[in-house]
């Protein structure tokens, strides 16, 4: 309760309501690449609460630090997700939670990529393998999961549980 979120490749803010519900956090943080989809979710959910940041997750500086990080439906989008992964974590606090997450298997979303000319090589590693790269930005992986259904990989920054 009261934490600062970060929600990656945000879109059109399907997140923001069960942040809210989830977490009560303070602020929640869109940021997306797509400032079409920004102004989407400005509509939708208006700016209380909220900050929507128009720009590259990659590389972008963040003002402030977070108790949370979600990638939903994002991540195999980025081009570099090591570096994606290491960016991000530098903005993340101690105890603090990173998690990629996906409501459907990592097969399911690379059949749905491979349709699409701009979005086939768009792939999600295996779960162990997001693991590791996790655990060598050291991130304590706490769960995998990688099925037909559900993608899920999360870990925090440093040992201890704060934000959950």
């Amino acid at each position: 309760k009261g934490g600062v979120i970060l929600d990656v490749g945000s879109g059109t803010g399907v997140l923001i309501p069960f942040l809210r519900k989830l977490f009560m956090p303070s602020l929640i943080v869109e940021i997306d690449i797509a400032e079409n989809m920004l102004a989407v979710a400005r509509r939708k959910f208006g700016s209380d609460g909220i900050l929507y940041i128009w720009g590259d997750a990659e590389s972008y500086e963040f003002d402030r630090s977070f108790d949370a990080i979600i990638c939903y439906s994002s991540f195999p989008h980025f081009e570099n997700k090591e570096g994606l992964i290491s960016h991000l974590v530098s903005f993340l606090k101690e105890g603090g939670i990173f998690a990629v997450v996906h409501s459907s298997g990592r097969d399911t979303i690379h059949r749905i990529h491979a349709l699409n000319e701009v979005t086939k090589n768009d792939l999600l590693p295996a779960g162990d393998e997001l693991a590791k790269m996790f655990e060598k930005r050291g991130l304590e992986v706490f769960k995998v999961i990688d099925t037909e259904d559900e993608y899920v990989v999360a870990g925090l920054k440093g040992a201890k549980v704060k934000f959950i």
